[in-house]
């Protein structure tokens, strides 16, 4: 049978999965992409005029009509939500295919999107072996109505099938289908693994609380060092990749596993690495491990240092105490690393926002403040929470449950002038902060002189921004520039083409 993904965004190795799957079973796997370049869904530069000039949602439907697929599959998020709808709206009316929607949105609110007649069949939770199932079934044009997972329609009815449990051997999964987004993705800079699946912890604002709750127990799990080791040997012959990202929760959950994982690593592979971390699991001889095995970069998720928002508001446990002890041990040890802070979070204040730079000035080997904002996911914790703070509203719920939400990276859900001025100050200071000799800091910090950081222009944050990257040898900025930059070449080339 031939199904063909589509997707907006970065690399995804959810689908990657999907598809070695599928493709284990012999059927025939093609891909639809835009990688969302300037748009809501990039990362690093949001700049609406060019997302315009770079948009590719007609390519992709030219993509899959000329694929002709059996089946089109979606992996939806709640911020794409709508260019999924808007993409399998124009399909449906083009061409007489079954559309399959999956993904973090449609396991939040599943009844919100199998109610749209161009979806004829919605799965939730884990997708592998249930969208394997419904596609076996309609390949044998044995309708199959009972397949956990999957939500049916059958004669103006929804059938509701239950959970399966999550998958507990990860390293029964074929490796991931990196040849799905290989003309797209340089994996020679930068190859994207994971090691586990889920996260130990459930803040209020991601959706791995929702799985939590869902899932009751055992859905973190981990694979076992050697079969991470033996994707990365293989990967590595394939695309003689230079740099590694663990794209973990949080990497270095369990110090066992860890020092066995990096013994190996640093024996077989051998090439710098970055991931994402948790103060409350480092000590010294964690960060000596991770800095000799060749971890050049950490990202730090600590949302506010105001403690009582952290703890009462985001269900995160660690204290301004744990934070300063891993920041100054990777200080000491000289392991660069990102500080995560969200603007727009309930009950916060000015002196917030400015707690972050008294924090942060005492601490000179942080790499970078990235910047977030608040989006109230459907079904998390933290939108039960600003209901009762009065910040947010019934018909608010039902807009964000339709994709209606301001993402992650650049839009926000900040609405209060006052917490609007702070973002446009604040933001634009964090940016900044990292190459700013101490003495500016201070008199910036004492005199306030942040109320009026929204004057600069953003082209010169940027322009700060990539002189930060360079001056610290931040891996991240090169692969950045060359991934711009080898798809402006494509839309050049695909021009002088027309």
């Amino acid at each position: 049978m031939k199904v063909t993904f589509v997707h907006l965004g970065r690399e995804h190795l959810g689908i990657e999965y999907l598809s070695s799957v599928l493709k284990k079973a012999g059927h025939e796997i093609s891909l639809a992409y835009d990688p969302g370049l300037f748009g809501t869904e990039d990362n690093v530069f949001y700049i609406p005029f060019l997302e315009r000039v770079f948009d590719r949602k007609n390519e992709v439907i030219s993509r899959i009509e000329s694929s002709t697929p059996d089946l089109v599959a979606f992996s939806v998020y709640t911020s794409n939500y709508q260019w999924t709808c808007d993409v399998a709206r124009t399909i449906k009316e083009k061409m007489n295919v079954k559309t399959v929607f999956g993904g973090v949105h449609v396991s939040l609110v599943p009844e919100e999107v199998v109610k749209n007649d161009f979806v004829d069949f919605v799965i939730i939770g884990e997708g592998e072996y249930a969208l394997l199932d419904l596609v076996n079934t309609l390949s044998s044009n044995r309708p199959e109505y009972s397949i956990p997972n999957v939500w049916y329609k059958k004669g103006g009815e929804v059938i509701k099938n239950p959970l399966r449990p999550p998958i507990k051997d990860l390293d029964s999964l074929p490796f991931p289908d990196k040849g799905l987004f290989e003309n797209y993705i340089n994996y020679r800079d930068d190859y994207m693994v994971m090691t586990a699946r889920g996260c130990v912890f459930s803040c209020s604002y991601c959706c791995e609380a929702y799985f939590h709750k869902i899932y009751s127990d055992g859905y973190f799990r981990r694979r076992s060092a050697s079969s991470v080791i033996s994707e990365l040997k293989a990967m590595k012959k394939r695309y003689n990749f230079k740099r590694v990202m663990f794209f973990d929760s949080v990497f270095f959950t369990d110090k066992k596993w860890l020092s066995g994982f990096l013994h190996e690593y640093k024996k077989e592979i051998s090439v710098p690495f970055r991931c994402e971390g948790h103060v409350s699991f480092v000590d010294e001889d964690l960060i000596r491990l991770m800095k000799d095995s060749g971890c050049y970069g950490i990202d730090f998720g600590v949302q506010t240092f105001n403690e009582s928002i952290r703890k009462d508001i985001l269900h995160r446990n660690e204290t301004n105490d744990q934070i300063d002890k891993a920041f100054s041990i990777c200080g000491k040890l000289k392991l660069r690393y990102d500080v995560d802070l969200i603007f727009g979070l309930p009950l916060v204040k000015e002196e917030d926002y400015e707690l972050a730079l008294e924090f942060m000035y005492s601490h000179k080997y942080f790499n970078r403040l990235k910047c977030y904002y608040l989006a109230y996911y459907p079904k998390l914790p933290i939108v039960d929470r600003a209901i009762e703070l009065g910040i947010i509203y019934t018909k608010d719920v039902e807009s964000f449950e339709k994709g209606n939400v301001g993402d992650f990276f650049h839009q926000d859900s900040i609405n209060d002038p006052h917490h609007k001025a702070w973002k446009d100050n604040f933001e634009k200071l964090y940016k900044l902060f990292p190459v700013m000799p101490s003495f500016l800091k201070r008199f910036i910090i004492k005199k306030k002189l942040y109320r009026h950081f929204h004057i600069i222009p953003g082209f010169i944050v940027i322009v700060f921004q990539l002189a930060i990257g360079l001056c610290k040898r931040d891996f991240r900025f090169i692969i950045y520039i060359k991934y711009y930059l080898s798809h402006f070449k494509k839309k050049v080339v695909n021009y002088g083409r027309i």
